[in-house]
């Protein structure tokens, strides 16, 4: 491990997050939405910490320019501001990261939902919370899988909050994020088994640079559709880009 660039980054990185803490505070009474001061904010915060951990954004594809059911596959903590860079997005993440300290906090205030998987009836409340954003115009992502991968294949897809865009009429947008290196999967970006978030930080950072592909699929309509049918053709299409990525490598 190369200490002090760890160290060094370590500080930009923990700077930034002071940061985002005073404009949170500033903005406390703000709406964080697409278009919004606070939207604004947001994206530009994701932006500066791709930088300082030195990624490398790659973007491949038609960005949807409407509100739409974003839904990805899921390999580590950093798919979420390499995502929020582009746009301002409400995700859906897991409880749990809502706890961290100081970052889940400020995910809250940054528009993120959040779901307690395995909870009675918090699938029900997650269905009603993204189809209640997306009622309002705003783009929401999920990660259907459920969990982190190793980001070579794709798990299979639950379909349940998919409905929210089949109620409300707006299409499907499947993103393939991929940490292609060597040929690879960066052996760094996987947050799977055991590796503790602290873990991942350092050993991201540890990597003098790290590429991020970004790949926009064809939108798939959610109106008239039935959800386990766009659960698989979401999947499909992930699937296929993923393997298409390591092949040509």
């Amino acid at each position: 491990m190369n200490y002090l660039r760890i160290t060094w980054r370590g500080l930009f990185v923990l700077a930034h997050l002071m940061v985002a803490l005073a404009l949170s505070l500033l903005l406390l009474f703000n709406r964080f939405d697409h278009g919004s001061f606070g939207g604004k904010i947001t994206v530009w915060w994701n932006q500066r910490l791709c930088r300082l951990f030195g990624v490398r954004l790659h973007i491949n594809g038609q960005r949807p320019d409407v509100p739409v059911l974003m839904v990805s596959n899921h390999i580590s903590w950093f798919d979420i501001p390499a995502l929020g860079s582009l746009d301002f997005i409400h995700f859906l993440s897991k409880a749990e990261v809502g706890k961290w300290p100081l970052i889940g906090w400020l995910a809250r205030k940054s528009g993120t939902l959040f779901i307690q998987r395995g909870a009675k009836g918090a699938a029900s409340k997650a269905l009603d919370d993204v189809r209640q954003y997306l009622s309002q115009d705003e783009s929401v992502l999920i990660f259907p899988e459920g969990t982190t991968t190793n980001g070579e294949d794709v798990k299979r897809f639950h379909s349940r909050l998919l409905q929210a865009a089949i109620d409300t009429g707006v299409a499907i947008q499947p993103v393939a994020i991929s940490y292609p290196h060597e040929g690879r999967v960066h052996p760094k970006a996987p947050y799977i088994d055991d590796v503790t978030l602290l873990e991942s930080i350092l050993g991201m950072l540890d990597e003098k640079t790290m590429n991020v592909v970004i790949q926009f699929l064809p939108p798939i309509p959610g109106q008239g559709g039935d959800r386990d049918s766009l659960a698989n053709q979401a999947e499909d299409q992930i699937r296929k880009q993923i393997q298409m990525l390591y092949q040509m490598n």
